[in-house]
């Protein structure tokens, strides 16, 4: 490090004295990076590949320094090129250049470095050129590749830009979008984790190369998880079906990841309350993830057993097995996991009358979860500090956008005044005023209309529900057709009855549908098939083949019948 720094120092004291970089033939780096041609990315990047690792390649310690000389001379070349030839494209140009050739000889701290990133970023926003300002993102996550978060972060971002341009394939490889997601799982962004995951699967292709089978049947899996832990079980699933439906190679890799993919469905239909199955593929998870000593599955299959122990009344049963979870869990710090494990273990001692263990382990969750959060204090500094570098940049990119709109003031002047002057034709004519007062009454008639239908519309639905239906139900009527409105409406419904939903469910002799939730809970508020269908944004005779199914389940023979039993629940 010391010798580069000399040097660089003797460089520039050279070069003081008019010897050295003056001489240094830079014209092929000039023609790569033209000023107005925004599609040079092709052309420039290998320069900062191909062209700067060819003299890292060199063997000796002699020739190293010898190449080291020779980047330095080009880019104090560059940077008088850029004295003479003002241009905020070749500067970003010579940014990347330096940038890329100082990680490589490592000449400089990276502190600098992401300095000089940043500045070029919000130089690169002014030139309204995405796929430049990609390539920076792409700079910055090879620059912090050893703080893999920030990296993935930032390689999120340049993905972004570049799938609008269709050029991902210019600038990542398709393992890119496999480790990306392994980075997003490993953080707990399971969303992220899914996105990459899936733009790995769509772009890898295990039956023109059999080495890929491994990697793309353990990405499954990992999305296959993602959906688990964030509640999305017929995603979940369809993932792990596919797997299995996979005609893989015979292996011990690919048939040890099908196996996996077969316990964990356990965990799926436990939810499901396939109890019997469920069961069966979950001993079968725990069997082979204790020969093969892979202590993360144990714990996910000894928890799925707890959780099916729970629901079918072996609360001893359920102890057990949460307890040996419990201890793997523990031994390998698997905090996340660990927690789940805890949760469940207070829920069975709970159920088993247990109050003093279950509040013994509360104190311990909550330790825990302080650890937990100690432990990705690191995690989220970094993400924190790259999100407000993306924000800082965000806000740049808007101070631009907006100049340039009042940069085009102009224009949309020189439009008002046709649009004037096309106003006075047409009152000389006698008849853009007429017509324009025709349009506005119409129009606006047509919008008095929809507004009186929409009133009358919730005011009917309101006026039809049960007197003793509280006020916020009342004021939670509307459209109820998206997930938050429904659940929203839901959490407020259970709070006025308690047990209607729990009912529900026993009466159907499995967890209700959300289409079975919203119609039965909008029969018991005693709205018909018109208003029911209103609120929840579907047909009326949707609303009435819901209602037979329902009748159906429950074994009702008249629409009277079933209006009779919801009303009891």
């Amino acid at each position: 490090m010391r010798r580069f720094l000399l040097l660089s120092a003797l460089i520039s004291i050279l070069s003081a004295c008019g010897g050295g970089r003056a001489d240094k033939d830079i014209s092929a780096y000039i023609e790569a990076w033209k000023t107005s041609d925004q599609s040079q990315t092709q052309v420039c990047r290998p320069i900062y590949t191909t062209d700067l690792q060819a003299r890292m390649e060199a063997d000796t310690t002699q020739d190293r320094q010898q190449s080291y000389l020779d980047f330095l001379e080009t880019l104090n070349g560059l940077r008088d090129y850029a004295k003479k030839n003002p241009s905020s494209r070749v500067e970003i140009r010579n940014t990347l250049y330096e940038v890329y050739g100082k990680m490589l000889y490592g000449s400089d701290k990276k502190e600098y470095l992401e300095g000089l990133g940043i500045e070029a970023l919000q130089k690169a926003v002014q030139l309204n050129d995405e796929t430049l300002l990609a390539e920076l993102y792409k700079m910055m996550a090879d620059l912090t590749k050893e703080e893999p978060l920030r990296s993935a972060i930032y390689d999120s971002e340049a993905i972004s830009l570049l799938e609008k341009k269709d050029k991902v394939s210019d600038f990542y490889e398709t393992d890119k979008f496999e480790e990306l997601s392994k980075v997003f799982f490993k953080a707990d962004d399971y969303k992220d984790a899914i996105k990459f995951g899936n733009m790995y699967l769509a772009a890898a292709n295990p039956m023109k190369d059999s080495t890929l089978w491994v990697p793309y049947l353990s990405t499954m899996d990992l999305v296959g998880t993602s959906y688990m832990e964030i509640n999305q079980w017929d995603s979940c699933s369809t993932v792990f079906e596919n797997i299995l439906g996979q005609e893989a190679p015979e292996g011990a890799q690919t048939n040890r990841i099908k196996d996996i993919a077969l316990g964990k469905l356990g965990i799926v239909q436990t939810r499901w309350q396939q109890y019997s199955v469920a069961e069966e593929n979950l001993e079968y998870l725990l069997d082979i993830s204790t020969k093969s000593k892979d202590t993360a599955n144990i714990i996910y299959a000894l928890t799925g057993l707890g959780d099916l122990q729970i629901n079918t009344g072996d609360v001893r049963g359920a102890i057990s097995d949460l307890k040996q979870a419990r201890r793997y869990a523990v031994t390998k710090r698997f905090a996340s996991l660990q927690k789940k494990v805890y949760d469940k273990l207070s829920q069975a001692f709970e159920a088993n009358g247990q109050e003093d263990s279950a509040r013994a382990l509360s104190h311990k969750i909550q330790k825990l979860e302080e650890r937990i959060q100690e432990s990705r204090q690191q995690a989220d500094h970094l993400r924190t500090k790259t999100e407000l570098e993306l924000q800082q940049l965000q806000n740049t990119i808007e101070t631009v956008r907006h100049e340039k709109v009042s940069k085009r003031s102009w224009l949309w002047l020189v439009i008002l005044i046709i649009a004037l002057v096309s106003v006075i034709v047409f009152l000389i004519l006698g008849r853009k005023k007429w017509r324009t007062k025709i349009h506005r009454r119409i129009r606006q008639q047509h919008e008095q209309k929809t507004a009186q239908k929409a009133v009358s519309e919730i005011d009917e639905i309101t006026t039809r529900l049960k007197p003793t239906a509280p006020e916020e139900i009342r004021d939670a009527i509307g459209s109820l057709v998206s997930e938050k409105d429904w659940a929203a409406f839901r959490d407020k419904f259970s709070t006025a009855y308690p047990n209607f939903f729990t009912n529900l469910d026993k009466a159907l002799g499995k967890r209700a549908t959300t289409a079975f939730e919203k119609v039965a809970a909008l029969i018991y508020l005693g709205l018909d098939n018109k208003q029911i269908g209103n609120a929840i944004c579907i047909s009326k005779d949707s609303v009435a083949r819901t209602k037979r199914r329902i009748r159906e389940t429950l074994g009702c023979e008249t629409q009277e019948d079933l209006k009779e039993l919801i009303s009891r629940m």
